[in-house]
């Protein structure tokens, strides 16, 4: 024997289930996730920055964390100008600025060809990219 459910309640579930549904495709923002694998020299970038800037348009920037090796970064849809940044302690070497508090010092390593002066670009287009990024010195 079926039941026949309310109009609301039916109206009620059909909502929940398209809110589930949109919700676990996309927020609707119009960016796209882009992900990846970042190394420098051969080794996993181990903590960095990874930067896409629009070259189309208001150029808006689109910022993530690497951690062991691996970004996820939402994006505008387009071709983007890519900068990537990591730092690391040098080793034996300390700021004695503070007496009695020596700091270990740190170092940019990743070369300005990949940040402040990038060659690197992608474009980024459907529903989903995969894009890693190999540097060298």
């Amino acid at each position: 024997m079926s039941k026949i459910l309310p109009l609301s309640v039916c109206v009620g579930i059909a909502a929940t289930a398209c809110l589930l549904f949109t919700g676990c495709l996309g927020s609707g923002d119009g960016l796209v996730p882009v992900t990846g694998k970042v190394s420098f020299d051969g080794a996993p970038i181990d903590d960095g920055r990874i930067q896409f800037r629009s070259l189309e348009g208001d150029q808006r920037a689109f910022a993530g964390v690497i951690e062991n090796g691996e970004y996820t970064v939402r994006v505008e849809p387009g071709p983007a100008a890519v900068e990537i940044r990591a730092s690391r302690l040098i080793e034996g070497k300390f700021d004695e600025s503070n007496p009695g508090e020596p700091e270990q010092m740190g170092e940019m390593y990743i070369p300005e060809k990949y940040n402040s002066r990038t060659e690197l670009e992608v474009t980024v287009e459907g529903s989903e990219v995969k894009k890693d990024f190999e540097l060298t010195s």
